[in-house]
């Protein structure tokens, strides 16, 4: 039997390793299609309007018969496979085995593009190939997926002593835990007896594993509940603790307790990533994210372009929605920190990867909430992206970025008091880690649609101090100090932007094209109106055009246009 391999270069390999696979690129075309076609099978017109799309019928007619003939040449004892009659045209399953792997000798590594080698140019064919290789790829990744691999598993053990509140405390930190541990990745979560530990664990069939144990311990003392949590493989790798009050409602409403069971999660995810490999083609799609993720928050070109290739090969290990939907929300900081996403590959636009994302992974809870920041920035909708933000942060309130995207999508939709809340939340989640810069504009962004335009102020100052060069922050400073009419420290702040947008000057703001969709919303863009200016170190006065462009700024907010 031959074994015809879809990844990679096409061959078409006999017992003794040689390839029959034709040279021709129609030929080669009609090997692929017919190959992945519904019980391989195509019309003899499907194949002609595929592969000679601008030729007449007749001509068309002729060049599948020619092609058809140079497969049998190629094929030599085994012609038999290739079956035609006067209306189809067939591969015989029972010749041959179709491989979702590249054949030996290929280069492993990132997942290769099914029939990588296949070119007609023809724009017909382009588009069914497309089709083809999309399909090729779901296949392969679905094989990845059910094939034996290392098995990641945590015990949890949980131990509560005192109070009632003890129990609570106890029972919702290891929910906190293993809801946002579901969202990242499959994991078989097993409750471990006291006696039990994560070396001792009865493997199935002797497939070899990645293990890890979560001990959750909580005691109540007095008024408060002393929580901790360790991680164990083998030895002790992490532990943490806090304390929270013993009331209910306060526990559930406690930042200590998310923060802790957020940091339990990343030192969760870093023990299984340290086991894990993110080359070749044994790579662990947790890994590829997180260190995707990692060169997210550093927002210059080169790690955005990085992070993204890393997201697309995590996709191509594991079809998860959340690797679709960061594509797409990388895409938006690009536009937002370089005005441009042409630099990134690929033809998809954000949307496209928010709506494939759901389509992949509809109960994830990140997917929901880069969704909604999509939606309202590509859509201009606000209800939707509330209600998705919302779903998001029930699902995982753990994650800081969910609150963050909550909060943009409360004041948006007048809710002031609570989207700063929700920053703040994002906040106190994401305090003295490597990515507080970013939810800290998140409070500058809410602080100003709460026009408390000191506190925003200090917000952005201290995103400014961890990374100068975050422009989002750096537009939202110019409108404070705009408002503000600190005429120094405005020309400091546009110097500063300048070394990031060269051309920059005040009055860009009010610009429908420049990146700054919430703030062209907010009461302070009637004061950026009166003072942007075309210069780089001065405050401007209103002109003409100044006044025209607030009118139309002003009937734009009062639509809610975006």
């Amino acid at each position: 039997m031959l074994k015809l391999h879809a990844l990679g270069r096409l061959t078409l390999l006999d017992e003794e390793g040689r390839d029959l696979a034709p040279q021709g690129s129609k030929a080669r075309g009609a090997v692929a299609l017919l190959a992945t076609a519904p019980g391989y099978t195509r019309t003899r017109a499907w194949l002609q309007q595929r592969l000679w799309s601008d030729r007449a019928p007749e001509q068309a007619a002729g060049s599948l018969r020619a092609a058809l003939s140079e497969i049998r040449r190629a094929l030599g004892p085994h012609r038999q496979m290739l079956i035609a009659s006067r209306h189809a045209v067939s591969l015989d399953p029972a010749y041959f085995q179709i491989v979702y792997e590249p054949s030996d000798g290929e280069q492993p590594g990132s997942a290769p593009q099914a029939f990588e080698d296949v070119a007609v140019h023809d724009r017909a064919f382009e588009l069914a190939i497309r089709a083809v290789r999309g399909d090729v790829l779901v296949r392969w990744t679905q094989q990845r997926r059910t094939a034996a691999r290392r098995k990641r598993i945590v015990l949890v053990r949980s131990d509560a002593r005192g109070a009632p509140a003890a129990d609570v405390g106890a029972r919702l930190l290891q929910n906190r835990i293993l809801s946002a541990l579901r969202q990242i990745d499959d994991l078989e979560i097993m409750s471990a007896g006291a006696d039990d530990g994560a070396n001792d664990l009865d493997v199935p069939g002797g497939q070899p594993q990645a293990m890890l144990l979560i001990r959750v311990l909580s005691v109540a003392v007095k008024d408060d509940v002393f929580l901790s949590c360790e991680i164990q493989s083998g030895r002790r790798l992490w532990s943490d603790s806090a304390s929270v009050p013993g009331a209910i409602g306060a526990m559930h409403e406690s930042v200590e307790l998310d923060r802790l069971a957020l940091s339990t999660v990343d030192h969760v995810v870093d023990a299984f990533v340290d086991q894990a490999s993110i080359e070749g083609s044994n790579a662990c799609a947790l890994a590829l994210a997180r260190e995707a993720r990692n060169l997210f928050f550093q927002l210059d070109k080169a790690s955005l372009i990085n992070a993204d290739r890393l997201f697309q090969r995590a996709f191509e290990i594991e079809a998860r929605g959340r690797y679709l939907a960061w594509r797409g929300f990388l895409r938006n900081a690009a536009f937002f920190q370089h005005r441009s996403m042409s630099f990134l590959d690929g033809s998809a636009t954000v949307t496209d990867f928010a709506i494939e994302a759901l389509r992949h992974s509809p109960d994830d809870a990140i997917v929901h909430t880069i969704s909604s920041q999509i939606e309202y920035i590509h859509q201009g909708s606000l209800r939707t992206p509330l209600v998705m933000a919302q779903r998001g942060v029930t699902r995982d309130p753990t994650e800081p970025l969910g609150w963050a995207l909550l909060s943009n999508a409360l004041s948006t939709n007048g809710k002031l008091e609570e989207g700063y809340r929700a920053a703040l939340r994002a906040l106190d989640l994401s305090r003295n880690g490597p990515f507080q810069f970013y939810f800290e504009h998140f409070a500058c962004m809410a602080a100003v649609a709460l026009a408390e335009y000191d506190q925003a102020l200090l917000h952005a100052r201290m995103a400014l101090r961890f990374r100068p060069d975050f422009v989002s922050t750096r537009r939202y400073e110019v409108a404070l100090l705009l408002h503000r009419d600190d005429t120094p420290r405005l020309n400091l702040s546009v110097a500063s932007l300048r070394q990031q947008e060269p051309g920059f000057t005040s009055i860009a703001l009010l610009d429908s094209s420049y990146p700054v969709n919430t703030l062209r919303r907010l009461p302070i863009m009637d004061t950026v109106v009166k003072r942007a200016s075309p210069y780089p170190d001065v405050i401007g006065t209103p002109t003409p055009a100044i006044i025209g462009r607030a009118g139309v700024i002003a009937a734009r907010r009062s639509r809610g246009a975006p």
